[in-house]
């Protein structure tokens, strides 16, 4: 059987064609929906040293306070809320890398020893962990600068606030200070090193290498 086309179904089917062709071109045309619209995912937070000494600070004039020594930190002399960092534990860590955290330096992720704290956010824990991984990449100073971590030996942290001219820590804010957040003038025999919240670059990292140790 062979098939012969009226000329009413070439007109019908030359109709359907044009009405095809026309929806296409509406399609095409029409804006995407709300649904197929990818939003690209917001820039990774860009570090800010002085956001770190402003929160520092800000932390410093809630008057953060354990109750008896109970290694929870409380706002209003212990008697407010839990502060965001406390970890139920020993937290001059905790403390400078949430400070840090929060003012988008994370590298400290890399490190062993992590925990969420009491405002779910992930800290370092560890004085030893920390500075190991500090030397492993990159972010170990022989000399300091303001938002750097000041650290004494293996069992204490705080944030550097203000360095003299030769790269000295002079000045500190840390937490778990005599069970507080407490500003500290900085004894220098008893320093061991600094941590930077970024990477230092191999030219760095170098010219630190050479430089007589400041402690």
């Amino acid at each position: 059987m062979t098939c012969v086309m009226t000329s009413r179904q070439g007109s019908l089917r030359a109709i359907l064609a044009a009405t095809v062709l026309a929806l296409a071109i509406l399609l095409l045309a029409a804006p995407a929906s709300r649904a197929a619209v990818v939003v690209p995912p917001p820039p990774d937070p860009t570090g800010s040293v002085s956001g770190v000494l402003k929160l520092a600070k800000r932390e410093l004039n809630r008057n953060v306070r354990e109750r008896k020594g109970d290694n929870v930190p409380r706002y209003r002399f212990g008697r407010g809320k839990i502060a965001p960092y406390s970890i139920g534990d020993a937290w001059c860590v905790a403390f400078a890398t949430w400070v840090w955290a929060q003012n988008g330096f994370t590298d400290y992720l890399g490190t062993k020893l992590l925990r969420v704290s009491y405002g779910s956010d992930i800290v370092a824990i560890q004085v030893r962990d920390l500075t190991r991984w500090a030397k492993q990449n990159g972010h170990y100073s022989t000399r300091a600068k303001p938002g750097y971590m000041v650290t004494y030996g293996g069992t204490h942290m705080g944030i550097v606030t203000k360095a003299d001219r030769t790269g000295r820590a002079v000045q500190s804010i840390e937490g778990n200070k005599t069970d507080s957040v407490t500003r500290v003038t900085i004894s220098m025999p008893d320093v061991t090193g600094y941590i930077s919240p970024e990477q230092l670059t191999s030219t760095q990292v170098k010219k630190m290498r050479s430089l007589r140790p400041d402690m």
